[in-house]
Formats: structure tokens, C-alpha cells, sequence
């Protein structure tokens, strides 16, 4: 190259960078993860922080909301110092090697032309709390204590994240209701403000928030490891101190709790790693304890950032696969419906079940994109194998009940296909949807309504079951795997599955039998009512594209029977 033609390249790259500092618009070039590696003027006083400050840290963190992967435009609010908010259009989009380029335009003046100025004040304070807020105990949500933590480790603060989680929660849900177990987070969210002494969620330096679920948050800044664990056990001994009062007496509940230290240069998705790894080891330990996480604790957390990679990569590079598990007719042997199963087939070792790389993803949103990949894919098959006897059941992750635009995409995928709704059923475990009851009811409406089937996974498992059945509009039960372990040697169990089939038959609901294995199982059941059964003795999972290699016929054809019995039930987990 020419030496007028290095010096004319020069000064247009000097142009372009005066030009990016000068403008009022932001901009960011970060890794594929969100991490940024660059960021102009605008972008970094829009963050608050320095040019160092930012670089490394996640910016979909640190701007809630924001993709993080190449998207047309989303319109976010972000909180300013003054107490006010802003809405921000923020666009990404992929450039070479791997890199992302974010924009983000302040459009706050288009958004509130139709406000009235009165109104303003009102919307802000509105549109912070719809953003920030906990609907149900106001303390800051998961998105906003996430982003006070990256905030924190980009500014080089240092202290300990700790998260608390009640104690067999569940059983207030199922034994006391749901409104009880809202009342029970309720309280126990007031007991933790008063012991932080942190109002709605922010004070003495640490900050407040429920993460989801029953489970919360504390960042408490400036804190060593000994503080922490002071805190943690003080918290510990205020919710134990909590009093319940019911029909059944008076009781008390209990939380476990994990401590991970951060310092600067830590990411606040390793941080709430390890404090996970540490709230976990309590639990494991017989809960009501606090744990402190360890070094040692790295090769699981290494393991788990890998796990994730994997999944990112399956996602954007076609290494998931479907196995198929056939649902069979007692009597006839008939196939009436196959369920999916997810697998992981990326060729890389070491092999992942399931039950390996579900639960991480559950605790990240790819879980969000897995559920929408599978769906997909199962609805991308009945419209290519239009034979009205292939019929689908796939399952539903507890976080995808937080998605409000799931029932859109499934309706939206189904109409747009042509495929009968009644081909697709789906398929909600009991503790999920006990969890977060409102949007299993909402999203059941939704896609019964339509036509499309849907049903409780693992049903009885807490035996606050029946309640459910009144709370939800759905159209079939799957009996919990552990109560058809034994069906055939006349234990307890028979009484138990002969209620839920007598309960199901009077509501008009239908009822499917899992954990199948052995041909004395079959008998039993059938003795029972129960109609519909799945399991290694009737048919292993085995995967899509091998079904599909078969003629139409053999779709509804139970496999032969295994030539003997599986010690080990097969379930979603296992391959």
C-alpha cells in the first residue's frame, strides 16, 4: 500500500473515531457473550462508568433488556440518577470476527408525546416499578439485583453475594394453599428488610431482592467472608423466629443459605454460580445452615460455565436432537402419542444427559430458547409428516411459565403451520406449575382453548394434588414414576393411583402412567382403569429420525417388549 493511501486510511479512521465520540447516540462493540471490548462516549455515560470501568463487563446486564445477539431493535427503560427513567431503542447487530455492535438512541421524547405532563411523574414512578420491582413483595426483582452487582464489580467493589432459599416451600404450598405460601414470601421478604435494614430493598450498604421462586439476595458490599456469614446466620435466625398460623397450628419455617465472595474482575454470572454451588451444598447437608463457597467448588462451576457454552453452541449449531417415547393404549397395544425427549448430540465429550445440562439451563433464559427449539422442531415435523396418528407431548421448563409471549409463539407457530392443535400436547410438572401457579393457569387456558392438549407431569408427587386438578384447566394427568414403582406387589400405592384414576375419570380427564417396566406393572394398572401407559417395558425413547424412517404404520405399533425388566425407571432424564 501507498504511503498517501496509508496516510488517507489514517485520517479516515481518526474521522470515524472523532465522529463516534462527538455523537449524542451510544454505541458498544462487545464478544459474542455481551462482554464489551469497546464503547464510546455516550455509551459510557449512559452506563455511568468509565471506558475501563465497562470493558469486560456484560452489557445486556448492566442495560436490562438489551439482546444479547444480533436483533432489529428492542425499546428498554433505564433508570437515571435523578430518580427519573429513559427510553432507550437499543439495536445489535453481528460484525467480523465474531464481535457484536450495539446502538442505543434515547427515545424518550417520542415515547411520552401522548403523556400528559402531569401524568410524567406518575408514569416514571409506574415504569419503575414494573421494571425493578418484585410484583409480589417489592423488593427489587432478579434483572435489577443482577444489574446492581455487575454494576458494582465494574466499579471494583468488592464484598459477598448470599442467597437464602425457604425450606421445603412446597409443602406450605401444597398442605396451606397457595395464598399462604404468597403471604409466607410476604412475610418472610418484611423479615429480611427489617434485619438489613434495607426499606424497599436498598440500605446499609447491601442490597435486597428475590431472585424468583423462594429463593433471595443479598449483595452486601464491603463485606469479608467472616461479616457474610455473620449476616447470613443472623437472617437465618430471623426467619426461623417467624411464626405460621394455620389451620393446622402454629409452625415455623427455615431457609438455607449460600456466601460467595466477589472482587473486582469477577462476572456476576460466576459469582451467582458459586454462590448457588454454596446454597445448594446447605441443602444437601440437611438444610437450615449457612455454606460458604470453596475453592474446591470450581471444577463444578467450570463445569457448569462449559455446560452452558454447549448449550449456546447446540443451539446455534443444530446439536440438540429429539428422541421419541411411545405413550401405548393397555389392551391393544396401540401407540396413541410419542413424547419428546431432549438430548444433547454436540459429538464432544463427555456425553451430557439431561439431567446434566437441563438444570443449568434452567438458571440461565437459554432455557427459553431450548423450549422454543423443541417446539419448533415438533411442530416442523407434523406439518412434514401430516399422518394424523403422529401426535406429540413436549415438555415445558418451570421458567418458560415466565415467558408472557410463549402462548403467542406456540399459537402463532401452529397457525401459521396449518397442524391441528390436537397433535401437539404439552406437558407441565406439578411442582412448576405449583410454583408459579397464575401463568400455568394463564398459559393452560390459552392452549386448551386453542385445541391443544395439555397435561400435569410427575402428578401426586406432592399430595396436595388434588387441589390442583380444581385450579388448572387441563386435559390430562401423568402419574408420578414413584407411585407405579411398586403397583404390583399391592402396596399403598395401589389405593393412591386408583384415587387419581377414579378423580381423573369423574373430572373427564385422561390418565397416562409412567415408569412402565415390567409386564406384572401393565396388569396392575389395567386393573385400576388406567388406560395409557409409558415405560422401558413398553418402549424405549429412541430418536425422532428413526420413527420417522418407519412406514406410517409402524408409528402406531408398540415396539417389542424388552426380553427383561429394567432395574433403573426411565424418566425425561435419562437416555
Amino acid at each position: 500500500m501507498s504511503t498517501d493511501s496509508t496516510s488517507r486510511a489514517e485520517v479516515l479512521t481518526a474521522v470515524l473515531d472523532a465522529v463516534l465520540e462527538a455523537t449524542d447516540t451510544a454505541f458498544a462493540v462487545t464478544d459474542p457473550s455481551g462482554r464489551v471490548r469497546w464503547a464510546n462516549r455516550a455509551m459510557t455515560e449512559l452506563l455511568d462508568l468509565t471506558v475501563e470501568q465497562a470493558t469486560g463487563r456484560s452489557l445486556p446486564a448492566l442495560l436490562a433488556g438489551a439482546p444479547d445477539e444480533p436483533h432489529d431493535g428492542v425499546v428498554i427503560s433505564l433508570a437515571t440518577a435523578d430518580g427519573g427513567h429513559r427510553w432507550l431503542e437499543v439495536r445489535c447487530s453481528a460484525l467480523a470476527g465474531e464481535q457484536l455492535l450495539y446502538q442505543a438512541s434515547d427515545v424518550s421524547r417520542w415515547r411520552e408525546r401522548t403523556l400528559d405532563p402531569e401524568q410524567r411523574g406518575e408514569f416514571h414512578a409506574e415504569l419503575g416499578r414494573l421494571a425493578d420491582e418484585d410484583p409480589l413483595t417489592g423488593l427489587l426483582n432478579r434483572r435489577a439485583l443482577t444489574r446492581e452487582l455487575e454494576r458494582m464489580l465494574a466499579l471494583g467493589g468488592t464484598g459477598a453475594l448470599l442467597l437464602l432459599d425457604l425450606d421445603n416451600f412446597k409443602d406450605i404450598n401444597d398442605l396451606r394453599g397457595h395464598p399462604a405460601g404468597d403471604r409466607v414470601m410476604c412475610t418472610l421478604a418484611d423479615a429480611l428488610r427489617e434485619r438489613l435494614g434495607t426499606g424497599n430493598g436498598n440500605g446499609a450498604g447491601h442490597t435486597l431482592g428475590r431472585l424468583g421462586g423462594d429463593e433471595f439476595a443479598v449483595v452486601l458490599a464491603d463485606t469479608d467472608e467472616r461479616s457474610a456469614v455473620e449476616v447470613a446466620d443472623g437472617l437465618r435466625n430471623a426467619v426461623a423466629t417467624i411464626p405460621l398460623i394455620g389451620a393446622g397450628g402454629t409452625t415455623r419455617v427455615t431457609v438455607s443459605a449460600g456466601v460467595a465472595e466477589f472482587r473486582a474482575g469477577d462476572s456476576w454470572q460466576a459469582v451467582l454460580a458459586n454462590a448457588d454451588l454454596a446454597l445448594h451444598a446447605s441443602k444437601a447437608a440437611g438444610r437450615n445452615r449457612v455454606t460458604v463457597y470453596e475453592q474446591g467448588h470450581y471444577t463444578d462451576t467450570a463445569m457448569r460455565v462449559t455446560v452452558l457454552d454447549r448449550v449456546r453452541d447446540a443451539l446455534a449449531n443444530g446439536g440438540f436432537a429429539l428422541h421419541a417415547m411411545p405413550m401405548v393404549k393397555l389392551g391393544s397395544n396401540r401407540v396413541v402419542g410419542h413424547e419428546l425427549l431432549l438430548r444433547l448430540e454436540d459429538g464432544r465429550e463427555p456425553y451430557l444427559g439431561p439431567g446434566e445440562f437441563l438444570p443449568a439451563a434452567e438458571r440461565s433464559d437459554l432455557v427459553f430458547d431450548i423450549d422454543r427449539w423443541v417446539i419448533g422442531t415438533a411442530i416442523d415435523t407434523l406439518v412434514a409428516h401430516p399422518y394424523p396418528g403422529l401426535r406429540f407431548n413436549v415438555n415445558v421448563s418451570g421458567r418458560t411459565l415466565e415467558d408472557e409471549d410463549f402462548g403467542d409463539f406456540v399459537l402463532d407457530r401452529l397457525t401459521a403451520a396449518g397442524v391441528a392443535p390436537g397433535r401437539l400436547g404439552f406437558e407441565i410438572t406439578e411442582t412448576a406449575a405449583v410454583t408459579n401457579l397464575n401463568a400455568a393457569r394463564t398459559l393452560a387456558q390459552r392452549l386448551r382453548a386453542s385445541g391443544c392438549r395439555i397435561s400435569l407431569d410427575d402428578f401426586g408427587a406432592g399430595f396436595g394434588s388434588f387441589v390442583h386438578l380444581k385450579q388448572l384447566p387441563i386435559t390430562g394427568v401423568k402419574i408420578d414414576g414413584e407411585f407405579i414403582r411398586g403397583i404390583d406387589y399391592g402396596s399403598r400405592d395401589t389405593v393412591l393411583v386408583q384415587g387419581i384414576v377414579d378423580i381423573a375419570r369423574g373430572l373427564g380427564i385422561s390418565v397416562v402412567a409412567e415408569w412402565v417396566e415390567r409386564a406384572s406393572q401393565v396388569d396392575a394398572l389395567a386393573r385400576l382403569g388406567v388406560r395409557v401407559a409409558q415405560g422401558f417395558h413398553l418402549g424405549k425413547p429412541a430418536p425422532l429420525s428413526e420413527l420417522l424412517a418407519r412406514p406410517h404404520a409402524a408409528w402406531v405399533r408398540r415396539p417389542r417388549v424388552m426380553p427383561r425388566p429394567i432395574e433403573e425407571p426411565a424418566t425425561e432424564n435419562t437416555p
